[in-house]
């Protein structure tokens, strides 16, 4: 049977001798400058012409259609991570890279009167999935990644370089005897260089992955790691539902395929797990509840199931405790609940951990993705996982190769507070955040709507977000009425391309056809629709979202989890063709672009100053090999004294200013507290009076309702919606004068913060010159000079870090200072209050709710107490960023000092005895300072390449 024509790009590694010879192809260039080549059959020609407009040449996948952000880098060299040394993704044969939120060719052209322009492109695309027209094993490894620096085969090939320079060295070193012995200088910079060469950048970009359950979570991210049967799949209240779960790159720390690591809660977090468990239990058994929600039907089911999934969790904490009874957990009288909650500390305080587990954390390993899956699911039988705070899974897995952490977060309705405050607080750290919905809900979807609600409202913090579409395949449409999507989508039918995927359909199943053939022509018939959904899905969540707020930006992703198992597929052509077609390797390309330009920096550190560093280290070895170097010291700094090692040492220690330069840095968190104070403290301060004066006036509005919608709004935490009322949320009420007051001072906050950053590393800069030229006086060698400044260097990189962790950390306690959330500081003073109202029960009740939130509120302290907490949490954030800096400097400085006193000692009396090993050093050295000239000028040509691009 003939096979259709099958456009490809050009990769001729991939393509066999014999298909080269009888394939006849015909190339044309894109004004992207990609060449495009076309293995045609002469029989069908004219059926299938070749288009060079830009919709033909954009990315052969539908779905990487949205990949438009991150790739701005104008590379052209196309190439998979099998091109690079490591399996280290590398440049994809993209088109020219659009910016975020750029809608593409094709959805720009894609509306009424279009549809066969949708059509042609939606078969061209689908016969460009595979690059070989054999049948062969899918790899991740053959996926085409992202166009950004980092994947640049010139700068992995600089990468590579760098590494085998440092393992050279390291290799060199291991045969000479001084560097034996790891307390000598020699033996730990044999210990840098088996360090470095074994590079892997440390720059990490968390995922969050959000949705409600049967989302498709677990399954996405088997998909997403390639190992379909390791995230755990579960129902309501399970262990699933309750902890983040990470999963990490492998290190070479890890001997096994896979490491668990489980992660226990610390005794405060049990006590508060307790707590809001006892809560959630006993709040379906409080006197008059089915009465007051007998209108109310969706409020109570969620309290029942709340209180289900709490019963169970106890009981899977405390099996067959008699403590742990119904009855005894329902118990009404006076003081029932503390007696309860104190009996439950009490019986945690008794538990016993899983042997091998240390400081709160216990550890196995597994060979295989199923026994790990296993081993994890057999720890939480033993009923710990209400207790587990994360789970981190590490293994081998292409997308978490590049630094990418995806973490399973729990959905924010399964579970209780404590569970979604840790959810909430997890998630602001987040780089990115994943919200997964049924592409047949998302749209209408209120759990997306929530989502996508508090990823805006965190401060303007995210100005991007992604939704992930589920079960988006054609897997799932098995069954699909193929005339009713061909009458809805009537351009994609009736073009000439979905004529022509009819045609081969109705060829494939009749009697030269084969079951394999007819499966292919299946898919490809049914992806016309399939894609053309999906893009209707896209521009409605884009619309509906994007118009909320200027400036954000949406990435859609449909994907097809069950396409990309290819359970049902006979065909491995056909499957390959799903799996490309399920949008997973574009997700997972995707993932790799959200840490690119993190892990480039890093790199680029790596072989601009740690590489250098290393070399130049051992050229201070080298240059006190003999007693030389002591005598360019100024002789009036060593007359009168007989320690010269002490006098060189002492003389160099206060040249670098090592108190200047930790005086900067206590300087510049007291800059910050003063910052903190001058633009949001004080002003907090002056509008608390009548912060809290409008905070007693509206809630004295909410005592105009009925007493069951006022309760319904306490069980709520405040923020609830009825049909009498609506959607109210009593917290931004309650916020209301302050956030407007404020509303100015916080930005401005973080335009000082950007100052003070850029001030303190100018006046380092200046202290490191100051340094240096006060070195030069000394006449110490030359390369312990370039060591210096290689050190200044690495000062600045950890300095900029650690700004920008500050401004981003100060955006967080901006964001729980001024929100609603669960997690938010106005929400954690209110809780009591609002939980107090609800225990009301009885004559009087609406009385008595008032009297008690007018009791809160009218001690005046709300704000002053939210002041407090944004004091000490910045505060606390200055001191800990501040010592991290301080620090560092004072390990630079050890470390020079090390370096100093080979000056004299037993490692110059060595070098002294052993002229032989000296030499062999000398000549290594000597070999790595000429490789690494020639890799910092390929590094500095790359670099300049890309600025041009640029």
């Amino acid at each position: 049977m003939r096979r259709p024509p099958n456009p490809v790009i050009d990769e001729s590694s991939e393509a066999s001798g014999s298909e080269r010879e009888t394939t006849r192809r015909s190339g044309t260039t894109s004004p992207d400058g990609y060449k495009i080549v076309v293995n045609v059959d002469q029989a069908d020609t004219e059926d299938i012409p070749v288009k060079t407009n830009s919709a033909n040449l954009v990315q052969a996948r539908m779905a990487q259609l949205d990949l438009s952000r991150r790739g701005n880098s104008g590379l052209e060299t196309p190439s998979t991570a099998r091109d690079l040394y490591d399996a280290t993704p590398g440049a994809s044969p993209s088109p020219k890279p659009r910016h975020r939120g750029e809608k593409s060719d094709l959805e720009l052209s894609s509306g009424e009167g279009n549809g066969n322009q949708l059509a042609d492109y939606a078969v061209t695309a689908m016969r460009r999935l595979c690059l070989d027209t054999a049948p062969r094993q899918y790899s991740t490894k053959d996926e085409a990644l992202p166009l950004e620096p980092y994947f640049d085969q010139e700068f992995q090939n600089c990468l590579k370089t760098g590494k085998a320079i440092a393992g050279a060295v390291y290799t060199d070193l291991s045969t000479c005897s001084l560097a034996t012995q790891s307390n000598t200088e020699l033996g730990r910079l044999r210990a840098v260089a088996d360090r470095l060469s074994s590079f892997e950048s440390p720059a990490t970009r968390f995922v969050g992955i959000i949705g409600d359950s049967a989302a498709g979570k677990s399954s996405l991210i088997n998909s997403l790691l390639d190992h379909p049967d390791l995230a755990h799949k579960g129902d309501h209240g399970s262990a699933v539902t309750s902890f983040v779960t990470e999963y990490h790159r492998r290190s070479p720390y890890h001997s096994a395929p896979f490491t668990i690591e489980v992660e226990y809660c610390n005794p405060e977090e049990i006590d508060e797990q307790l707590h809001e468990l006892l809560v959630s239990y006993r709040e379906l058994y409080q006197p008059g509840l089915e009465k007051e929600l007998e209108n109310n039907e969706q409020l109570y089911r969620e309290i029942e199931t709340k209180s289900g999934v709490a019963a169970s969790t106890l009981e899977s904490i405390f099996p067959k405790r008699p403590e742990v009874t119904p009855i005894h957990l329902r118990d009404e009288s006076e003081g029932a609940f503390e007696r309860i909650y104190g009996e439950l500390k009490r019986l945690a305080a008794l538990i016993e951990w899983p042997s091998g587990a240390v400081n709160g954390k216990w550890e196995a390993t597994a060979s295989s993705a199923s026994e790990c899956h296993d081993k994890v699911a057999h720890f939480m039988e033993q009923g710990l996982w209400p207790l587990t705070n994360i789970v981190r899974i590490y293994l081998s897995a292409q997308v978490l190769k590049t630094g990418v952490v995806l973490a399973d977060l729990p959905g924010y309705r399964d579970i209780n507070l404590a569970r979604v405050r840790k959810a909430e607080q997890y998630l602001l750290r987040c780089h990115e955040v994943f919200i997964v919905a049924n592409i047949n809900r998302v749209i209408s979807n209120q759990s997306v709507a929530k989502f996508v609600g508090d990823q805006m409202r965190a401060s303007g913090k995210r100005k991007s977000i992604t939704i992930v579409c589920t079960h988006a395949d054609v897997g799932y449409l098995e069954d699909m009425d193929l005339p009713a999507a061909a009458k809805k989508y009537k351009g994609v039918a009736s073009s000439k391309a979905g004529k022509v995927a009819c045609r081969n359909r109705e060829n494939a199943w009749g009697p030269n056809g084969s079951a394999a053939s007819a499966q292919v022509a299946d898919t490809e018939y049914k992806y016309l629709f399939v894609s053309a959904r999906n893009i209707d899905v896209k521009k409605a969540l884009r619309s509906r979202y994007a118009a909320t707020d200027i400036g954000l930006s949406i990435d859609v992703f449909c994907i097809g989890n069950r396409d990309y198992e290819g359970a049902e597929y006979r065909s491995k052509e056909a499957h390959e063709r799903a799996i490309q077609g399920s949008c997973i390797p574009d997700l997972r390309r995707f993932c790799h672009s959200i840490v690119a330009t993190a892990q480039y920096r890093a790199s680029v550190h790596f072989l601009e100053v740690e590489l250098p560093n290393l070399i130049q280290s051992l050229e201070v070895w080298l240059s006190v090999s003999e007693q030389k170097a002591l005598t360019t010291i100024d002789p009036r700094i060593i007359r009168g004294l007989q320690s010269v090692s002490r006098v060189v040492t002492n003389s160099i220690t206060s040249a670098i200013h090592v108190q200047e330069l930790e005086q900067k840095i206590d300087d510049f968190a007291e800059a910050l507290e003063d910052a903190i104070l001058t633009h949001v403290l004080d002003y907090m301060s002056r509008h608390a009076r009548a912060s809290n004066d409008h905070a007693l006036e509206m809630s004295e509005e909410w005592t105009g309702w009925h007493w069951t919608s006022y309760k319904a709004f306490c069980r709520q935490n405040g923020d609830h919606c009825t049909g009498a009322i609506g959607s109210r949320s009593w917290n931004v009420e309650l916020l209301g004068h302050m956030n407007v007051s404020m509303t100015d001072h916080w930005p401005e906050l973080q335009s000082v913060l950007t100052t003070l950053d850029r001030q303190l590393q100018t006046s380092v800069a200046n202290a490191c010159r100051t340094s240096t030229a006060k070195l030069k006086d000394l006449n110490v060698p030359n390369p312990l000079l370039a060591s210096f400044r290689l050190k200044e260097r690495e000062l600045n990189y950890l300095l900029k870090d650690v700004c920008f962790e500050t401004r981003r950390e100060v955006q967080n306690i901006e964001f729980n200072a001024m929100g609603h959330h669960i997690s938010s500081y106005i929400l954690n003073l209110m809780i009591p209050t609002y939980r107090a109202c609800a225990a009301e029960n009885g004559k009087g009740t609406m009385a008595r709710m008032h009297q008690t939130m007018r009791r809160r509120l009218g001690r005046r302290d709300l704000f002053t107490l939210i002041g407090r907490r944004v004091e000490t949490e910045t505060s606390e954030l200055f001191d800990r960023e501040a010592d991290s800096v301080r620090n560092h400097i004072i390990e630079m400085c050890e470390a020079i000092k090390r370096q100093v006193k080979t000056f004299n000692g037993p490692e110059a009396e060595a070098r002294k005895r052993n002229p032989i090993e000296v030499k062999k050093v000398r000549g290594l050295a000597e070999t790595a300072r000429a490789k690494n000239l020639a890799l910092q000028k390929a590094l500095g040509d790359f670099k300049r390449s890309q600025s041009v691009r640029g």
